[in-house]
């Protein structure tokens, strides 16, 4: 009984914390000093890609990490995700970049969505109940009598 326990368990985190990953949104930056520790993604203009190609790659668009520490001059992130200009995405284990303010055309801070969030659980909630339902996986429905597909009774 407890191993189906910890295998139900198992099941919904690996169902459920995926698409919470997901759930996030990105909002323009209010604050002209964010707190450390706050997600951002930085998009670079022009002379920031040049620029910041030695610390972070050619051709790259965006940057996105934690913020670490910041002055009225810098930002300093531990680097999650690179995206270049054509979409492609370059995971970072958190490496330590500073990217000078003036490199960055946009800044965004990325926060988690309820919204987002409830809206993917209930279309994967409306999902996993109409998947249930058609195979009559629970083993409740279905017409339980003869479907006369077969030979009458008795051979006859």
């Amino acid at each position: 009984m407890r191993c189906l326990s910890l295998l139900g368990r198992l099941v919904v985190a690996g169902g459920v914390l995926p698409v919470l990953a997901g759930c996030y949104t990105y909002v323009p930056l209010a604050a002209l000093q964010p707190a450390p520790g706050t997600k951002l993604s930085l998009v670079l203009n022009d002379e920031g890609r040049v620029q910041a190609a030695h610390e972070v790659g050619p051709y790259t668009m965006r940057v996105e990490g934690e913020l670490l520490r910041s002055t009225d001059a810098d930002y300093v992130l531990a680097v999650t995700d690179v995206v270049d200009i054509r979409g492609a995405h370059n995971r970072w284990t958190g490496e330590a970049v500073p990217l000078s303010r003036s490199y960055v055309m946009t800044t965004y801070e990325k926060r988690f969505s309820l919204a987002k969030t409830i809206l993917v659980m209930g279309a994967a909630t409306v999902g996993f109940v109409a998947l249930v339902a058609s195979r009559n996986l629970l083993g409740i429905g279905g017409s339980g009598g003869d479907s006369g597909g077969g030979p009458p009774p008795n051979g006859q």
